[in-house]
């Protein structure tokens, strides 16, 4: 395993304006273990992923280097335990929001004259709604999630994830068209 100089000397040159060089050995020296802690609380490999480069990205965009008083180590562990809750705030907040929506959709498709049926169909629906989520990859989670459910804005949503707009617009495209296409509400007889 190679040798990596110690976290004064990385802070060192975060803060005298060696920031590139002190971003590759923070990611060469801490990377797999902030990527173990992100997959440990979310277990879902591409989260993990982003959650370290979410991590990363604002220490360097945002300069918090400047903020760090301690251990690097630590402070790197505590930002992605703080975005792991964040990812599941944001996840729960989804949920809530689709099954208010398969309330709604249960209210408009299900007639109220047999009470086991309806509460068959609204069990059918909230899961298929809940898989459907669940299998759009990552990216596509979160744009969705940001832009229709927490009603941000594109270009906040696009910088926030680290692409453009119009890639933006690719994944709720396709968000959508697949949600759309794979949610069949119950039938009533």
């Amino acid at each position: 395993m190679p040798e990596y100089p110690g976290d004064e000397v990385i802070l060192t040159l975060l803060k005298t304006g060696n920031a590139g060089d002190a971003f590759e050995v923070i990611f060469k020296k801490y990377y797999r273990l902030m990527w173990t802690k992100a997959y440990l609380g979310t277990s879902d490999a591409v989260a993990a992923d982003d959650l370290v480069q979410l991590v990363l990205s604002s220490m360097w965009e945002k300069k918090l280097y400047r903020n760090i008083k301690g251990c690097l180590k630590s402070y790197l562990l505590t930002a992605v335990r703080n975005q792991i809750n964040d990812y599941h705030k944001v996840k729960q907040r989804a949920l809530r929001k689709i099954e208010r929506y398969a309330e709604t959709v249960d209210e408009l498709c299900i007639p109220e004259k047999d009470t086991d049926d309806r509460w068959s169909a609204q069990e059918q629906l909230h899961r298929q709604l809940h898989e459907l989520l669940s299998e759009l990859p990552a990216q596509r989670q979160r744009a969705f999630t940001l832009v229709y459910m927490q009603q941000k804005k594109y270009h906040e949503v696009a910088d926030n994830m680290g692409i453009s707009i119009n890639s933006l617009k690719t994944h709720l495209k396709i968000a959508v068209k697949t949600l759309r296409s794979k949610l069949h509400p119950p039938v009533s007889e």
